[in-house]
This record gives C-alpha cells, structure tokens and sequence, in this order.
C-alpha cells in the first residue's frame, strides 16, 4: 500500500469509525480491530516504561537460553543494520525486548519511542507493531510508518517473525527496526532467512525416543535449514518444522494426532532414498539414527504442570473461552489448549 493509501485508511477508521478494506492490508486492520478491542485509543499511548535495571537482568537470565540460540543471527544481522541505519531486536514470546544491536544513531532514536530492552511490545502494551502483531498472528509480518497504531510510531519501519520451538509454540520474535523514511523491502527477507536457521538448530540435538526425518525436494538441502523435518514418537507426529508441515499438507493441529502412515509411505526405501509421501509428492530424505535415551525429551501426551494448567484455564476465561485468543496470550499452540481441555473431561 501507497502512503497517501494508508494515511487515508487512518482517516477512515480512527475519525470516521470506517473499516478501510481497500486501503490497509489485511493483517495490519485485523491488528487495529485487536487493538481497539483491547480499549487502545489515539492519543492514549500504553505502556508503563521499561524494566529497571534490575528486573532486566533477572529476565535475561531466564532468557538466556533463547538469547544463546539466537546469538549468530543477531550478530550476523547486525552488520546488515548498521549499513542501512537500523536495529535488530530480539524479544520473548511475550514481546518483552531482551537485545537490540545495530546503528548507534538509530538506537539512541529508537529509545526515544521505547524500542529498547525492558520494554513489552505486544499489541496490547503498544498497539500494531511488528513484533507484537507478528505474535498475535504466528507469522512473519512488515510494519511500515502509519501502519502502527499509535501515530507516535509512524517513524518506525518494522519487520518481524516469530520463532516457533519444535511444538510450535513461539518462544521469541526476531525484528529489524528502521526509520520509516528509509526503504527497507529486503528486511522481512532477511528475518525470515535468519528464524529459519535458528529454528533449525532446535532440531539439531536430536529427540529423546524419537525417530527424525529429514527431506526436501532437492537432496542438495538436506541438513540445511530449508529441509522439512518431522519428527515421529511410536509412528505419531510430536515435532516438526514449518517446512516439513509445509511439504505434507498438515498444519500444527497435526501434531499428536497425524500417523507416520497418513504422512509418508516409507515402505522399502532406504536411508537418504526417495520417499513418496500421502499426498503424491515424491521426495529425497530419510531417518537421522535413533535417539534413545538421550537428546531433548518432549512433553507429549503427558499432564501439564499445574501451574501451566492454571495459566491456560485463565486465559480461557479472560477470552470468554475462545482458543485462538487464549494460545496468542500465552504464545502457544491451540492444539495445546485443545488437549488439556481433552484431559479435563
């Protein structure tokens, strides 16, 4: 969308109460809806400041291991962002800023509007965002200018993804933040190439009790971070990566329900060989060594701790029940929620 597109589209909804269909882009008016319904209003920006030095230590450290994961891209992104005048920022599954790296001059800019550590920039603390707005949709997602929210944001050019874990649950957003006068069109790229490879490494120490396959249309991928990968507890889907859900038509609701049968037929193909899966494709891959007794233990089909159980069953009913809204609160996934309620029944 055009400026003079969205500034109208602005007009139409925040004076006129219109709904701008044909002027703003679908996930950002969905964001002004979520917004508005959250009670945000022009000229009543949210936001309590941010931590103090003290409470951003303790979050880091709960953070450290998620900080640890995406250190080599935030470090390679960083370069990228001194050169086109931006910042990279890593945030929690609860939009919480743990990191920002990049150009001095815009971060002591970008500190002027909270775009610093220690602050939360869910939609509900700061309105449409590219961080928040990518949690609340489980999807990379640009923020340009007027697009935000709140007016005051209109200098910030944004673009985010969520990092999702094996579970697809988010555990972060990685962004690059810049000043909207700038063009930044290649930024979304750039998060999206680098989430890919930190979601990547969550693959690479294997599943306690578990079976991996790794596949792609062209064998030359395999071990990238383009591969889809599936991971299979007693012939049962638990994990997997976009990508490899991508390839066997499923979504995350497929997770502790889909049989390695309905997914690939594995019948007399060998190791790194090509598999035909359900759906007719035909692909390169094959099974890592098993796992057994070591590598991440997944917790699949097992009670949730109470105090999860607790969580979840509030979000339930601050959302009046709706799944959709109470996972994107606790940044998990609605299968999750789907089978704790199955449990309690």
């Amino acid at each position: 969308m055009d400026g003079a597109g969205i500034e109208q589209g602005r007009r139409a909804y925040f004076d006129e109460g219109q709904l701008p269909l044909e002027t703003v882009r679908q996930p950002v008016l969905r964001s002004w809806l979520r917004c508005t319904d959250m009670g945000l209003a022009q000229g009543r920006l949210q936001g309590g400041g941010p931590l103090a030095e003290s409470e951003l230590h303790a979050l880091r450290q709960r953070r450290e291991s998620l900080r640890r994961l995406c250190r080599p891209e935030l470090e390679m992104l960083a370069g990228e962002a001194r050169e086109t005048g931006s910042v990279v920022i890593l945030a929690d599954a609860d939009g919480m800023i743990l990191d920002t790296i990049g150009d001095t001059g815009f971060l002591s800019r970008a500190a002027q509007v909270a775009l610093r550590p220690g602050v939360s920039w869910t939609e509900a603390s700061t309105g449409t965002n590219a961080i928040g707005t990518a949690i609340a949709e489980r999807r990379p997602i640009a923020v340009h200018g007027p697009e935000h929210f709140f007016a005051e944001h209109a200098v910030l050019s944004c673009a985010a993804t969520p990092i999702l874990d094996p579970r697809g649950a988010i555990v972060g957003a990685l962004d690059i933040s810049g000043p909207s006068a700038s063009g930044h069109g290649h930024a979304l790229g750039l998060i999206r190439l680098a989430v890919d490879q930190i979601e990547h490494r969550l693959f690479r120490s294997g599943f306690a009790d578990c079976r991996v396959l790794r596949m792609h249309d062209d064998a030359a991928m395999l071990g990238t971070a383009r591969e889809g990968i599936l991971v299979f507890r007693d012939d049962r889907l638990v994990a997997a990566n976009r990508r490899g859900l991508s390839l066997v038509g499923r979504s995350w609701e497929a997770l502790d329900d889909a049989a390695l049968g309905e997914l690939v037929d594995m019948q007399g193909q060998a190791a790194r060989g090509r598999l035909r899966l359900a759906n007719g494709a035909t692909l390169i891959g094959g099974w890592d060594a098993d796992v057994r007794g070591g590598g991440i233990e997944l917790s699949v089909a097992r009670p949730l701790a109470d105090e999860r159980a607790e969580a979840i069953d509030a979000a339930l009913a601050a959302h009046d029940g709706n799944v959709s809204a109470a996972a994107r609160q606790l940044g998990i996934h609605r299968s999750t929620i789907h089978r704790h309620l199955a449990r309690q029944r």
